[in-house]
């Protein structure tokens, strides 16, 4: 008789699977004993690494322990102290539940747990292996809970080679962390890595201290508050003004009843209230808090409690959105000024409007780059031509918008995106300066001081060299400050500051394992994008003769670094068919 396919999983198989779902790095590790801690009225939490999580991590906190019968109890599965009946998942106050995590943890790692209860003499230690508890005695321990684990996955060899480099992981720690800190301000955080203290977040009775001491004090002061009450629904939290954006969302952190999550929703509202604010593709900071009643949301969704369901999420959606666009509105118009990007100075009403512009000037001045022989302009004392171009085998019209120019070929119309242009031509010349070891830098009379925040430092620190290799020269002065003493002379010292910033945004999206080619690469295409001509910019006739002769011949798969077209055709066919000319 043919025996059936299905059968039940043994039970070492079964937690191995819960595991996976609930951890997938050492990150996940921080997050969720950070949470237990918290939950347990911690006031300061301690997190320490080895190897960036992969060799060891510790989590030790004050808060109210466990009473010894407790301690085997916490390694099981689905034990807890946080709901009592099924309806109490649907109203869920503290950070957890999910089947609980330290379970789960101890079956994929080599488990220590010290805990002593407030009302206890003594305190109780367990040593588990693989979920198994090896070893449970009575010990002498402060007041709080102590939790080591060592070799994450070690009995799980596949998912171990999954892991990434010391570097990458850290990373991700460090972003559980500080998340965690943002949430809690009232908690006093420190983050050890290899013996040396890397974060320390003392306590505080204001979230924008917490906020500057993780975003820096250059972001803080671009913030406006938000206290507001809609729908039974409370935001708290800050956002940014327009004068300061970033090219991807990893500078918003959203938070549902002090949990961080991920959530379309709220992500929508907060990006729509920023519609016709901010330019396309730039992304606001915001730090927001929503409060409301835990019978409203769903947290067990997902298995590490990243995403959560609402039961009304139109209601949610409309809270925020007016929430954050009020606040919007109400800044003063002083304080909406300022530029998003660096080269960009602001054009009256007449120059936005749609027109060509014809620009002639007997002497072409191109000193609004300052980027030497890398940037777009004629050399000193060079005459152009116009009958030249009779003989080319284009015609440039003009400039469209500021933004665009407008060529006309042998039946054909060709319009150009010239910052897309740019920033092409910039990053084929750099490129090539590169490889030739060309690059060089200029040392500074007097080294340009700059503050960033945790995770911008520790990008900086781990590719240090590929920043030399392009120019830069930045030394470490203290924590999180650093001092620039020399920079690639197309650089304008005065913009020295938002440029290594907007590198380091570049590196913060980079995803690879960060190999020099790779990351060198990166700060090439941050560098041509950075010194490109921007949109809304009036160019010269000169200047728009020398992008366009840098271009030609017009390959149509040519794109600039980051992959968007540099110009289209349009064609003399398709414009009689449209004027009904054929």
């Amino acid at each position: 008789m043919k025996r059936g396919k299905i059968q039940v999983l043994p039970e070492t198989v079964s937690q191995k699977i819960a595991a996976g779902e609930v951890v997938e790095r050492p990150a996940s590790v921080v997050k969720e004993l950070m949470e237990n801690a918290i939950d347990a009225g911690a006031t300061e939490i301690v997190v320490e690494l080895q190897s960036g999580g992969l060799q060891s991590i510790r989590v030790a906190d004050n808060g109210e322990g466990m009473v010894s019968e407790d301690v085997p109890l916490s390694l099981q599965r689905f034990a807890t102290s946080k709901i009592r009946e099924a309806e109490d998942l649907y109203a869920i106050e503290t950070l957890g539940f999910r089947g609980e995590a330290l379970p789960s943890i101890a079956a994929v790692s080599k488990l220590v747990l010290t805990t002593r209860h407030s009302n206890s003499i003594s305190g109780t230690k367990v040593v588990s292996e693989g979920g198994e508890i090896k070893y449970l005695s009575e010990t002498g321990s402060p007041v709080g809970t102590e939790v080591e684990v060592r070799d994450l996955f070690y009995n799980l060899p596949v998912r171990r080679r999954f892991l990434r480099s010391i570097r990458t992981e850290l990373r991700y720690a460090l972003q559980q962390f500080l998340r965690v800190g943002l949430a809690y301000p009232s908690i006093t955080f420190k983050l050890i890595h290899d013996g040396r203290t890397l974060e320390e977040l003392w306590r505080t009775d204001s979230p924008l201290v917490r906020i500057e001491a993780v975003l820096g004090k250059g972001v803080s002061h671009h913030l406006e508050s938000i206290q507001q009450e809609e729908n039974g629904i409370r935001v708290e939290g800050f956002v940014s003004l327009p004068s300061l954006s970033k090219g991807n969302g990893e500078g918003i952190s959203l938070y549902v009843n002090r949990r961080y999550v991920k959530d379309r929703v709220i992500y929508k509202a907060l990006l729509d209230a920023y519609q016709h604010i901010l330019p396309a593709h730039r992304y606001p900071i915001a730090v927001l808090y929503l409060f409301l009643l835990p019978s409203s949301v769903d947290v067990n969704v997902h298995p590490t409690k990243a995403e959560v369901k609402f039961k009304e999420p139109e209601r949610v959606y409309q809270t925020v959105w007016s929430c954050v666009r009020r606040v919007l509105e109400e800044v003063r118009p002083e304080e909406k000024d300022g530029s998003t990007h660096v080269g960009s100075p602001p054009l009256s009403k007449e120059e936005l409007q749609p027109q060509l512009l014809f620009q002639k000037s007997p002497k072409p001045t191109f000193n609004r780059w300052k980027v030497e022989d890398v940037a777009l302009k004629v050399e000193e004392g060079e005459k152009v031509s116009w009958e030249a171009e009779k003989q080319r085998p284009y015609r440039i019209l003009g400039q469209i918008w500021g933004t665009y120019i407008l060529c006309e070929a042998e039946e054909k119309l060709i319009f150009v995106d010239q910052h897309a242009a740019h920033e092409r031509v910039l990053y084929e010349r750099l490129k090539k300066r590169l490889d030739e070891k060309a690059l060089v830098s200029e040392k500074l009379l007097l080294p340009l001081l700059i503050e960033l925040s945790p995770e911008e430092s520790l990008i900086l620190d781990s590719t240090k060299d590929a920043f030399e290799a392009v120019g830069f020269e930045i030394e470490p002065m203290g924590k999180k400050l650093y001092a620039i003493r020399s920079l690639p002379p197309f650089v304008e010292p005065k913009e020295a500051d938002q440029t290594v910033r907007e590198m380091l945004e570049e590196l913060s999206s980079f995803r690879k394992e960060g190999q020099e080619p790779e990351v060198l690469h990166a700060l090439l295409i941050s560098l041509a994008c950075h010194s490109a001509v921007r949109a809304n910019f009036p160019l010269r006739r000169e200047e728009m003769e020398v992008l366009i002769g840098d271009l030609y011949p017009f390959n149509p798969s040519t794109t600039c670094p980051h992959g968007r077209p540099i110009y289209f055709f349009q064609s003399l066919d398709e414009m009689n068919r449209r004027f009904k000319r054929d």
